[in-house]
């Protein structure tokens, strides 16, 4: 077997400050064996504001090109790799180490397990249950716990988010939290870094390495 890892150069290049990425099989490391074939999803949204951009209206560019470069890793390769990554984020003053997962406190709390806990905010109408292969329709607002809830994305007042539950096209801590949940329901979803963006972080919306995070998510449909 092979590991790979992914570069991705987006162009135009004023088209990052609009581009968000939510989830992306290039933050992790991939294992591909020989004749194998992978599937590699990526979810994304481009803020319609884009369209604004002065910018990019004088040079009338409305696509956007998103490019992958895969290259060989080896373990030693990685291991340097990661010591590169680690004195990169030491002089950059980020998190090298993932923090204390606060476990969030009260009666209401719900454990999933130890990364991942939930608090009912409202209960749903207890018929549509979302379950692994579900379409999850949502409405999602991305906060930091450690950070006086800082709110770093949030699709109310716009389309709601879709996706596929439980085949890891959204981090493994959501996907832990979400199941089981009705349409109807609302539930804040706290998880450790490594449920969530662990050791890479996520630069679409600036979130350091090692960071916890949490979601309150709305079921508004399941099918």
């Amino acid at each position: 077997s092979s590991g790979i890892n992914a570069e991705w150069p987006l162009r135009p290049g004023e088209a990052g400050a609009y581009f968000n990425k939510i989830q992306c099989f290039c933050f992790d490391e991939q294992t591909l064996n020989p004749g194998e074939e992978l599937d590699m999803p990526v979810f994304f949204y481009i803020d319609p504001e884009y369209v604004y951009d002065p910018e990019l209206i004088r040079r009338q560019s409305r696509d956007v090109q998103l490019h992958y470069t895969f290259f060989d890793t080896d373990q030693q390769h990685s291991r340097f790799q990661q010591l590169s990554e680690d004195i990169g984020a030491f002089f950059r003053g980020e998190r090298m180490t993932a923090p204390d997962f606060n476990i969030p406190t009260g009666e209401d709390i719900i454990k999933i397990n130890e990364g991942v806990y939930k608090t009912v905010v409202r209960k749903g109408y207890e018929k549509e249950f979302v379950e692994p292969g579900s379409t999850v329709v949502c409405h999602v607002t991305g906060f930091l716990p450690d950070e006086e809830d800082k709110v770093f994305w949030s699709t109310k007042g716009g389309n709601p988010f879709s996706y596929k539950a439980g085949i890891g096209t959204v981090i493994e801590g959501w996907d832990e939290g979400v199941d089981g949940m009705s349409e109807g329901e609302i539930s804040k979803i706290y998880m450790s870094s490594k449920k969530g963006y662990g050791k890479i972080g996520n630069r679409s919306w600036n979130i350091p390495a090692h960071t916890n995070i949490a979601f309150e998510i709305e079921i508004l449909a399941v099918r």
